[in-house]
């Protein structure tokens, strides 16, 4: 695991070869978590020899309590966001129109435009210090 990521100078998006429209987002995801100060610590667990890797973000880096992760495509253009610590749950997300992953645990979506990134950054806000 590595710490104090950014995307653009991550190994995952180094060795990943996602589409363009899924690296977009996954930097304007970023830029979203810290500009609105969500994201306390990044982090990324690389997997070069498989060719793909994971960002997480962290809410409190001490403890650590993480938020999100999120991860590029390399066929596809959306991003693919696994949401932790039970701060938005499924129905809600179903409710507002995400594209729900298979995960029934851990809520996950699909991203595939800038203005869901937005959307999802505004039930974060609304939702992180309920849980």
């Amino acid at each position: 695991m590595l710490y104090n990521i950014r995307w653009n100078s991550s190994e995952t998006k180094k060795i990943y070869q996602a589409t363009k429209n899924s690296e977009i987002l996954m930097e304007y995801l970023e830029e979203r978590l810290i500009q609105d100060e969500i994201a306390k610590l990044i982090s990324e667990h690389p997997s070069p020899n498989k060719g793909y890797g994971v960002l997480n973000y962290y809410f409190s880096s001490k403890p650590k309590k993480r938020l999100l992760s999120a991860a590029p495509r390399r066929n596809h253009d959306h991003i693919h966001v696994v949401i932790f610590n039970s701060i938005l749950n499924r129905e809600l997300l179903q409710k507002k129109g995400f594209d729900l992953g298979k995960d029934v645990n851990v809520p996950d979506i699909k991203i595939h435009k800038k203005d869901e990134i937005d959307q999802l950054i505004e039930l974060i806000k609304i939702n992180l210090y309920k849980s």
